[in-house]
């Protein structure tokens, strides 16, 4: 039987685009081909094979602990881990997320019970961005831990890697994100993402798969909007954490505001009043 889905929640899976959360998550699922391609693209390489994909799995090993949701996981032949985010949204705490998510994964996934530390996984954290937080011109940034005097790079096989699509750089790579920021599946110049965005842009099986993701999206955020709330220890900490989660998904494209309000729980009114505390300005 098929699920009914709100004009609203239509018309915004029609208005995402590829580097939105919701929809990208979408098309990564299960999708080694496009996986691999945008791991190919960015690290410049053609000889990684990748075997397996997952998305949003939510790392959440204790319970005193922030839990994280990967948008795309991925580990090649050689058991390199890749870990794909997208981002719209430049916070300041970027640089931190990427160093707390690279040590989740490592906890979960890196090294197996009685292994020796000489088998740990490498991994690599990709965040692809729609602006340069950085703001040095550079298309792609890539970080390794250096010895500070000489330079001498620490072989802990880690990296974590920012590429925008302010800044130009390699032809493919270009090409890459332009198309993740499109709207328009015409204008992409990449041919694996705009085949795929086709695919939920104009087939009713696409569309209805990116409206249930949506409505899954928004459910988790909320869940762990509510989670984090009550760890902040106030009175109103749930409906404090609802907002803020669901404000993020607004900023950053996900969802409307009016979407918003209407899967807090909560009355317009007493959602802006949280909001208002909260420093945004709806």
């Amino acid at each position: 039987m098929k699920i009914k889905y709100t004009k609203e929640e239509i018309e915004l899976a029609k208005a995402l685009r590829p580097i939105n959360d919701a929809l990208f998550r979408t098309m990564a699922k299960d999708n080694i081909p496009l996986v691999e391609h945008i791991i190919r693209v960015t690290l410049n390489r053609d000889d990684i094979s990748i075997l397996r994909v997952n998305t949003q799995d939510d790392i959440h090993l204790f319970s005193f602990q922030h839990s994280v949701i990967l948008d795309c996981l991925a580990i090649d032949k050689d058991g390199v881990l890749y870990d794909i985010e997208v981002q719209t949204v430049n916070n300041d705490d970027l640089e931190k997320r990427a160093r707390y998510i690279s040590s989740m994964i490592d906890v979960k996934y890196a090294l197996e019970k009685n292994q020796a530390y000489g088998k740990l996984k490498q991994s690599i954290v990709i965040f692809l961005m729609e602006k340069d937080i950085f703001g040095l011109g550079k298309q792609l940034y890539e970080f390794i831990r250096k010895e500070k005097e000489i330079n001498l790079p620490l072989k802990d096989g880690n990296n974590i890697i920012y590429v925008n699509a302010e800044n130009k750089g390699r032809e493919d790579l270009n090409n890459l994100m332009q198309s993740l920021i499109s709207y328009n599946y015409s204008d992409m110049k990449d041919q694996v993402i705009r085949e795929c965005t086709m695919y939920y842009k104009t087939t009713v099986d696409g569309e209805d798969k990116v409206c249930e993701a949506l409505r899954e999206y928004v459910a988790k955020s909320y869940d762990t909007g509510k989670a984090d709330g009550i760890n902040i220890g106030k009175a109103d900490g749930i409906a404090e954490g609802t907002v803020r989660t669901l404000l993020k998904l607004v900023n950053s494209g996900n969802i409307t505001l009016d979407y918003a309000i209407a899967n807090s729980g909560l009355s317009k009114d007493k959602f802006n009043s949280i909001a208002d505390n909260l420093g945004y300005k709806l």
